[in-house]
């Protein structure tokens, strides 16, 4: 993609996102809203006792609050104005759609490299682009223009479960096995200690509650308490007192989302889904998206190793987080659970369906895609009626 057509790519990105953010396609959330069954979409991941409940409806609550600038939305710059206008789709708490996209910026002198990070950082704001007038880091140079997908946040209280041990377990950087695939994982310094990257794209956060704070600050711009691990934005530069959330506030969104239930199966009968699981894993699928991790409560159905894969071709043009794994290309292995309704797919949308998606891994995973073509028409139904069951 050339510079121009990322420009105006951000642009389409930039003026659908107005309109979610001026109110269109929200479900907003009140006293009056059902709590969906325990283990449903959207519902919470266990019996909770009455208090728990309370906590929960809550917390639900403020994740779908509308900030306001005199609460504290924007510094000025900002993606949404509520955590639920981006993460909406099947329901709270899910993904987005192209619409919400958000975009991350840089230098690859036209495609030769090395990428370079320029003044100010990656983030591109939806109101406010990096090469835009007045803008104070004003970065006209900048030549590489990235989308990044919403990622579904169901079920991220299973993963928090999962212990660093169990990720590291599955690395394989230098491909010891043969099978053409070299996750790693990324390793994030917290306060001294290094902690296994498990949320992000980029895997660039280690906890739920780390990624709750770091999205405040990043796409709202609400700040919140100091907490010493060094995710969010502690203070800004607007009027209003900091932090801009008040911690009985975070605690209870922090409860709601440890507790939002991770996507079901479909339930679909079909004998097909069993033979589309069994290539699934056959065609080798399942060597990075792992169905099972093992959790400190049992087994985490989420499809994936939680590692960084490189899946994009010698040429793909991206950003990358200097000084780690995380290069031009590499992005951790989205879990699979709600693939049914979460597309598009890929870390930017590119893949419009999950076949799309299939056909677009390359490099690390280039055998796999191949093997995935070489099955007949029949089979590769099979896999895409297990995969739309996920």
């Amino acid at each position: 993609m050339n510079k121009t057509t990322c420009l105006n790519t951000g642009l389409l990105v930039l003026f659908s996102t107005l309109l979610v953010i001026s109110g269109v396609n929200a479900e907003i959330i009140d006293d009056d809203t059902p709590v969906p069954p325990v283990g449903a979409m959207g519902g919470p991941d266990r019996v909770l006792d009455a208090n728990e409940l309370e906590q929960w409806i809550r917390g639900r609550k403020v994740f779908d609050r509308d900030w306001t600038q005199a609460e504290g939305l924007g510094t000025p710059d900002l993606n949404a104005d509520s955590c639920r206008s981006c993460h909406q789709k099947p329901i709270i708490g899910g993904a987005g759609g192209l619409d919400v996209n958000v975009m991350r910026f840089g230098l690859d002198n036209d495609g030769n490299g090395p990428f370079q990070d320029l003044p100010g950082g990656q983030v591109a704001s939806k109101l406010r682009r990096p090469d835009t007038p007045g803008r104070e880091e004003s970065n006209p140079q900048a030549d590489v223009f990235e989308q990044r997908q919403t990622p579904n946040t169901l079920g991220l209280g299973l993963i928090e479960t999962i212990s660093d041990s169990e990720i590291l377990s599955n690395e394989d950087p230098n491909d010891l096995n043969g099978d053409g695939c070299r996750g790693v994982a990324r390793m994030i310094d917290v306060g001294g200690f290094l902690e296994v990257g498990k949320l992000g794209w980029k895997s660039q956060i280690p906890t739920l509650y780390d990624f709750l704070r770091d999205a405040l600050g990043g796409e709202t711009g609400i700040t919140v308490p100091v907490d010493g691990r060094g995710f969010g934005m502690i203070t800004d530069a607007d009027p209003v007192a900091d932090p801009e959330i008040l911690p009985e506030d975070f605690a209870d969104m922090l409860f709601f989302a440890l507790h939002l239930a991770p996507p079901p199966r479909g339930g679909n009968q079909d004998p097909q889904v069993l033979v589309g699981e069994s290539l699934f894993n056959s065609v080798g699928c399942a060597i990075c998206h792992i169905p099972t991790l093992q959790g400190s409560d049992g087994p985490v159905p989420l499809y994936s190793d939680l590692l960084l894969h490189d899946i994009y071709p010698d040429d793909f043009r991206g950003t990358a987080d200097l000084g780690t794994p995380a290069g031009v290309g590499y992005y951790k292995t989205p879990p699979l659970w709600g693939v049914r309704v979460t597309a598009p797919y890929l870390h930017d949308g590119r893949a419009t369906t999950l076949e799309d998606a299939i056909l677009l891994h390359q490099d690390e995973a280039i055998q796999i895609t191949d093997a995935y073509q070489a099955l007949g028409a029949e089979d590769q139904a099979a896999l895409l009626l297990f995969l739309s069951d996920l």
